[in-house]
């Protein structure tokens, strides 16, 4: 059966949206594979160094020259690529932005029959851009966000390698592992930039999506959490997807959420049409789809421990979906831990 339009449009913009953080995730991995370069070889030169002492402590090459050296790139040069990130990011949002105003009005209007569908668009009232980036708080300069980017990857990159470093000395490491540990752990900046332009990017769309939908209250009745059903999904936005929302509740779904806001028009009466079939659209419930899953596949998606604790009627189904604050986003939605749900009753499910 085929899908709703409405539906239909807001898979289209979803794939692509991450098209869109594909290239520019392209764009960042070669960015910082050259940074990595050009530091590799200093991390030669300071392994080559550790191999040559005759007792190698942590406290004796923390006062390395060499290592003092290589710290103070570390931190100079991811620094200047969080600002590069920091910049790139403020015009890819701004775009995000412009595109979730004017994806919102299409999703709203999309399968709605004419000349209702012309009405309705004469009455959309549009959001300038600009304002609706001064309403994302996230963004603000001085912002964790940005202050994450700007001021503190550079010196959390160089204070995690310096930990590992010292850790590999202390366990007696030899200096090939010290070596690849280190190139490791500067790969953790590039990973935190990607999470953190996806999550924001994909927020910000989401909020000018419900910016508009909440300044065309009149039309919109409201939205519909809409996540991918796919291998890669997660329970909380399986619990979530299928539930209806108002148009100023914001869908705050976790880091790298892929999850989309469906709207839904108020009825036709409503909206001055009476006597019209209701065609709005419908989306199914999470837990209906997760249902019609094999137990083996259910248990791929939850876990087996948590599933025998589902099975046992130990965990409800909302437990799946847990608020908990975020230091940039505030309440974001995750799957909690079997700990978490069940305390210390977590281990009579544990399985080995």
């Amino acid at each position: 059966m085929p899908e709703h339009p409405t539906v239909e449009a807001a898979e289209r913009f979803r794939r692509a949206l991450l098209a869109m953080e594909r290239r520019q995730a392209v764009r960042y991995v070669q960015a910082y594979g050259q940074i990595v370069q050009e530091l590799q070889v200093m991390i030669e030169a300071l392994t080559a160094e550790i191999s040559l002492m005759d007792e190698p402590k942590a406290w004796k090459v923390a006062r390395l020259a060499r290592w003092k050296s290589l710290r103070a790139q570390i931190v100079g040069e991811i620094g200047r690529f969080g600002a590069f990130v920091d910049t790139d990011l403020q015009t890819q949002i701004a775009q995000q932005v412009a595109l979730g105003l004017q994806h919102a009005q299409q999703m709203a209007l999309a399968g709605i029959p004419e000349p209702m569908a012309s009405a309705l668009r004469a009455e959309w009232n549009r959001l300038p851009t600009e304002a609706v980036l001064r309403m994302m708080g996230f963004l603000a300069p001085g912002s964790p966000l940005r202050e994450s980017l700007v001021t503190q990857l550079g010196e959390a990159v160089a204070s995690q390698v310096e930990r590992r470093l010292l850790l590999g000395i202390a366990l007696g490491w030899n200096p090939r592992k010290i070596a690849s540990a280190i190139s490791r752990e500067l790969g953790q900046g590039l990973a935190w930039a990607l999470r953190t332009a996806r999550t924001a990017q994909l927020w910000a769309y989401r909020e000018a999506n419900r910016a508009s939908y909440v300044a065309n209250s009149d039309i919109v009745g409201g939205w519909i959490w809409h996540a991918s059903l796919d291998d890669r999904v997660c329970m909380s936005c399986v619990a979530m997807h299928g539930t209806l929302h108002k148009p100023d509740e914001i869908l705050n779904d976790h880091h790298n959420g892929r999850c989309a806001m469906v709207p839904v028009t108020k009825s036709w009466s409503e909206l001055g049409f009476p006597g019209l079939p209701d065609t709005r659209p419908q989306v199914g419930s999470g837990r209906d789809w997760f249902e019609g899953l094999t137990p083996a596949q259910q248990q791929q998606y939850m876990g087996g421990s948590m599933w025998d604790a589902w099975q046992a009627g130990r965990i409800g189904w909302d437990d799946f979906s847990r608020e908990h604050e975020d230091g940039v986003y505030g309440l974001m939605r995750v799957m909690p831990s079997l700990k978490e749900l069940l305390g210390e009753d977590a281990k009579e499910f544990y399985r080995r």
